[in-house]
């Protein structure tokens, strides 16, 4: 499968956004914030700041209503309703973006990707957008789109069995040993000390830890300290995923890339938020056919339970 969606640096951004023509660029805020951080990506939207155009792509409302975890994949119905409520039409190029840098963004690119929208790009990064004096939006605005409603949205394609682990498939791979012998190879986004199960979770009364088999893969490992951003080049994204996995997990890099190159690849995190971001350094770097476990650790640990088996910690 080929890429679902490219890397836009704000350099090639900025004169894009500036044209004219048949096919619109609209920019898609996906600013998102864990529950402790005490901030609200949608009222800052309304309220702050902006790239010109924005629509506001809400990852908490639009989801799995169904569900009784967080920001799960939206059915397509959800989707398609979505997407007339805020007058996009699928010739649109969609370039998504948050506040922060890149830490919800991906997980929307790849909801957009997910039902087939044809053109999705990935600002990389905001801060570097600023830096280069992109043109910013100040103030408030009335809505969470500035474009008219449509009924002309139309999906594609669907992806969602191919890009989605479900708990079911995530047990039956833990019990049959698939991830403790590396045919299938599952990282995990979250920070060194929520994995090993040292470190508390953002969501009161979850317990931290990990899936048996799975191998820390920090996210923030992946992006520039400052600004937030991918590697450009590919060459040196698959350099820096082999190097921080080999720190992580007590491999060699040449044990590592081997694994990486020779077995399928899967993804998780707290909430399929920040798996987002390692399925993208990955499939940026050149592996493909790579999934994402949606319902990530706060499903895995609350269906469980904390006494369960199938929670391991390093302690």
């Amino acid at each position: 499968m080929s890429l679902l969606y490219k890397l836009i640096t704000p350099r090639e951004f900025i004169p894009l956004l500036k044209q004219t023509g048949a096919n619109r660029v609209i920019p898609v805020d996906a600013t998102w914030y864990l529950p402790n951080a005490g901030r609200n990506g949608k009222e800052e939207f309304l309220t702050q700041e902006r790239i010109p155009g924005s629509i506001f792509f809400d990852i908490d409302g639009i989801k799995d209503t169904e569900s009784p975890f967080p920001h799960m994949a939206p059915s397509k119905e959800t989707f398609v309703k979505a997407l007339n409520q805020f007058g996009i039409l699928p010739s649109d190029t969609l370039v998504v973006y948050d506040r922060i840098g890149n830490f919800s963004a991906p997980r929307c690119a790849w909801t957009l990707a997910l039902f087939g929208h044809p053109d999705v790009r990935l600002l990389n990064s905001f801060n570097v957008y600023k830096e280069l004096n992109g043109p910013i939006e100040q103030g408030p605005v009335k809505g969470l789109s500035p474009y008219e409603p449509t009924d002309k949205y139309t999906v594609s394609e669907d992806l969602t069995q191919d890009q989605i682990v479900s708990f079911d498939e995530m047990t039956k791979l833990v019990e049959d040993g698939t991830f403790a012998s590396g045919k299938i190879q599952l990282f995990d986004a979250r920070s060194n000390g929520r994995f090993k199960g040292v470190d508390p979770e953002p969501r009161p009364g979850l317990t931290s830890g990990h899936v048996p088999g799975a191998q820390s893969l920090p996210f923030v490992g992946l992006l520039d300290a400052t600004t937030k951003q991918f590697p450009s080049d590919p060459a040196a994204m698959k350099e820096l995923v082999i190097e921080t996995i080999s720190k992580y997990n007590g491999k060699t890099k040449e044990q590592v890339s081997k694994d990486l190159a020779e077995n399928q690849i899967y993804t998780m995190c707290g909430t399929g938020v920040t798996g987002a971001i390692i399925k993208t350094a990955l499939e940026h770097a050149g592996y493909k056919n790579i999934k994402l476990y949606d319902g990530s650790w706060t499903e895995w640990a609350l269906r469980n339970g904390n006494d369960s088996p199938l929670i391991a910690k390093d302690l």
